[in-house]
């Protein structure tokens, strides 16, 4: 019963039609990820990349990618061995891809956060929305920013930074000193699919530098992050500073909150965001945050949060030779029971694409 639901997944996913991208987001799951590779559709390879997105840190997507290609050879969905390297290929790429895009962590506000002198801030939302001291108002109106008709939203309650915000940005344009940067660009989940299941679209550039922006729901963004005082939460040792935080009592209560966080230098004066835009859905800004990267931060993680946030390059590798290996192996066995024609077509096959050469790692 279990394969037959498996299949007709594949049967679905191969099939659905081009309003599918509207859709709400499904969580992420194993067996429509694996359907996915298997049909190769737009679709499908977005049910990879949220199913492997959400393992966070590099290590956890690389052991979902490796469970999904055993699976592609233990299993008798398909027999043609064509159709099954190239969905091993569509893993692979997709983990490439994984392992280096931009999360989205659930973020509070404290109520001793401040801006302070050496940082930039901008809050964005309606004309007569609160602003947070020391914040640039932005409307939907403002020659900053650009987007398919962009609109204002607020919502009843919150903290201010997060419950107004603006729909529909496609290019944000800040004007900002020459330097290397934090940037914390601030969202919020306002219960419009549409606007919060991908509110920063599926990647942005900044100032020319594409980088991908994870496949994640709200309800699994990381968990957890704080913006507080500044403080050494990004020092070696900022650890302690970073815990005290979550254990204070104004950090605490329900949030719906949002935050992506990527380095950025700036060296003609202005800041420039592009997102990629998704055919049926929006994106959502509640507020951009600059500081400088030599600079204390007041962006605060948990240790969920941190280990994501600070992956290391070393990290990286191993996850990729990791999803290679395994793909590689299933190669081998592809090759030793193949027909001789089929084993003529294999290996003329194309080498995988396994990341694209102008995406960047966050930080």
């Amino acid at each position: 019963m279990k394969r037959m639901s498996q299949i007709l997944t594949v049967a679905a996913i191969a099939l659905a039609p081009a309003f599918a991208q509207a859709q709400v987001l499904q969580d992420p799951n194993r067996a429509d990820a694996l359907a996915g590779a298997i049909a190769g559709s737009d679709e499908g390879l977005l049910a990879i990349e949220r199913f492997l997105d959400d393992g966070g840190v590099p290590e956890a997507a690389a052991q979902r990618a490796v469970s999904l290609i055993r699976e592609l050879q233990r299993s008798d969905l398909v027999a043609d061995p064509e159709i099954i390297q190239k969905a091993a290929d569509r893993i692979s790429s997709a983990a490439s891809r994984s392992f280096v895009a931009a999360k989205i962590y659930k973020t509070r506000v404290t109520n001793t956060f401040e801006l302070g002198e050496k940082r930039i801030g901008f809050d964005f939302g309606p004309p007569d929305a609160q602003v947070k001291e020391g914040f640039t108002k932005v409307t939907a109106k403002s020659t900053i920013i650009k987007g398919p008709n962009p609109t204002a939203m607020r919502r009843p309650e919150g903290e201010s930074l997060l419950r107004d915000g603006i729909r529909n940005i496609r290019k944000v344009k800040l004007p900002v000193e020459n330097g290397t940067y934090r940037v914390m660009i601030t969202t919020d989940d306002i219960g419009v699919p549409e606007a919060s299941e991908r509110p920063y679209g599926a990647g942005l550039k900044i100032n020319g530098e594409r980088v991908r922006v994870a496949a994640q729901t709200p309800k699994n963004w990381v968990d957890e992050t704080y913006l507080a005082e500044p403080d050494r939460y990004y020092a070696e040792d900022g650890d302690k500073a970073a815990d005290a935080v979550a254990s204070r009592g104004n950090a605490r209560g329900r949030t719906t909150g949002g935050v992506m966080v990527v380095d950025a230098t700036v060296t003609d004066g202005e800041l420039n965001l592009t997102f990629d835009l998704i055919e049926g859905r929006e994106t959502y800004l509640t507020g951009v945050i600059l500081e400088p990267a030599t600079e204390e931060s007041v962006f605060a993680g948990s240790p969920t949060a941190r280990r994501v946030l600070f992956t290391q390059p070393a990290d990286i590798v191993a996850a990729t030779e990791a999803v290679e290996t395994a793909r590689q192996n299933l190669i081998s066995d592809i090759v030793v029971e193949a027909e001789p024609e089929r084993l003529a077509r294999l290996l003329d096959l194309p080498d995988p694409v396994v990341e694209p050469l102008n995406d960047v790692s966050p930080n």
